[in-house]
């Protein structure tokens, strides 16, 4: 089910050195593994019709660190704002968390890890 690859979840700050102009970063505080499900024609149909925009959606364990303020960072380097999550029962005995992802056009750099 988490078997696409490994993700890191990240803040965005505000961050300057030595008195400079101050630029957004993002900080890593997580890793979890993640699977990768499909868009449904529906949920594009919404989406453009909320004139919203949807990259990818993909799925995390339940116990995963996911904050609705957070960025993602997939293991080909894509930079991704979690723009929903949802909570979904995958079997009677199983959770998992489906998260919606914004593709970031700009990439921000990243930042030191926090633990």
């Amino acid at each position: 089910m988490f078997d696409t690859g490994l993700l890191t979840f990240c803040t965005k700050s505000m961050t300057s050195t030595d008195g400079s102009m101050p630029r957004e970063v993002l900080t890593p505080y997580a890793r979890a593994y993640y699977g990768e499900r499909t868009v449904s024609y529906t949920r594009t149909y919404e989406a453009r019709g909320a004139d919203c925009q949807i990259d990818k959606v993909i799925r995390v364990p339940f116990d995963a660190q996911v904050r609705t303020d957070c960025y993602v960072i997939l293991e080909d380097g894509e930079q991704y704002r979690v723009d929903v999550v949802s909570p979904v029962i995958v079997r009677r005995d199983r959770r998992a968390i489906e998260l919606t992802l914004v593709r970031l056009d700009e990439l921000l750099e990243i930042g030191e890890v926090t633990t």
